[in-house]
């Protein structure tokens, strides 16, 4: 009996511990900072077309086949964001694919109506 209450109360414990009303992963200060994680997070899948590049990018950026194939080689993680209005800056780790060490990056963005849009985004 002793074993099973024991046992009992090791799942409880397991279980109560992944419903923490705590935030997950890194906080890049609130909705904005959020927004620009999901973008830089898309960017490791919308570069596989010019239609999805240019969604990504801001109003006049060029978007060509060419840029889709530079930016497909890497990956992109958002390090740290910072919001000030429509616009932000960013550091960005930004990794082959191939393998090496991530590069950091920064990156800027503008806000296109609701929408954030990457403004620049140099690559190493």
């Amino acid at each position: 009996m002793r074993l099973a209450t024991g046992a009992a109360f090791g799942l409880f414990l397991v279980l109560s511990g992944g419903c923490s009303s705590s935030p997950q992963g890194p906080d890049f200060g609130g909705e904005d900072g959020r927004q620009l994680a999901e973008l830089v997070e898309r960017m490791n899948d919308d570069t596989t077309s010019v239609a999805k590049l240019k969604e990504t990018f801001a109003s006049g950026m060029p978007a060509a086949k060419k840029d889709v194939q530079t930016y497909r080689r890497y990956r992109y993680d958002l390090k740290q964001a910072n919001v000030e209005g429509d616009t932000a800056t960013a550091t960005v780790l930004v990794e082959k694919h191939a393998g090496g060490e991530p590069v950091e990056k920064n990156w800027s963005f503008v806000k296109e109506g609701e929408k954030w849009k990457i403004k620049a985004a140099p690559l190493p």
